[in-house]
């Protein structure tokens, strides 16, 4: 069987790099590449490839906004995320998506031929630095999606009552989820606060709440 291709990554060489890696093998079949997230998921609503090999930091929309519009418009497309970023937080929220697939660039690329070929036949790849990680972050600094949505607004320096207002919640709600979330995260001021978050990505999460 022949699984179809799209390539999606800002950068060129790192697009020609990956073509390179599946040229020469016969149950792949490269049908199209995309530099930024809105062509990405115009090519695939158009050409439903069996595959798409996706990075996460593209301009116009972020790879994970991109995993939801495909899920949206080819549900039987497998994703697979190559990736430069190492923030713990991303990754977590990369993960729990649900893509079957993600792999560091900064990894071994020599088995990738044989992971993509398991993702189509469906089986979930992830590396073990990616596993590492994702390990490291869980029942640790897990933040629930409003809590996430808490820590953007403070990261934005929006007081309660603002936060409160855009979320459709009660000022005394933001405070006491601003509460939760300086315990879980072991921090006792507002700079500890946004510190750690930066510190360990969950920024990066909470802006795609």
């Amino acid at each position: 069987m022949r699984y179809t291709v799209v390539i999606a990554d800002d950068h060129m060489l790192v697009r020609q790099s990956i073509k390179r890696i599946l040229q020469g093998v016969e149950q792949f079949d490269v049908v199209g590449e995309a530099a930024d997230g809105v062509s990405t998921v115009t090519l695939v609503k158009s050409l439903r490839p069996y595959l798409l090999i996706l990075d996460i930091a593209m301009p116009q929309a972020t790879g994970v906004e991109v995993v939801e519009e495909v899920r949206r418009w080819s549900p039987e497309t497998k994703i697979a995320v190559v990736t430069g970023m190492n923030s713990r937080g991303m990754l977590q929220h990369v993960f729990e998506s649900g893509v079957e697939g993600i792999f560091l660039k900064s990894g071994d690329t020599e088995g990738w031929v044989g992971d993509f070929l398991a993702i189509c036949e469906g089986e979930r790849k992830i590396c073990d630095s990616v596993i590492s990680l994702v390990d490291e972050n869980t029942g640790k600094n897990t933040l629930t999606g409003r809590e996430r949505q808490v820590l953007f607004g403070i990261a934005r320096g929006e007081t309660n009552t603002v936060i409160a207002e855009r979320l459709g919640i009660s000022a005394n709600t933001v405070d006491k989820h601003r509460t939760k979330i300086m315990r879980k995260l072991g921090v006792h001021s507002a700079a500890e606060l946004l510190a750690r978050a930066f510190r360990d990505g969950l920024l990066d999460s909470a802006s795609h709440q």
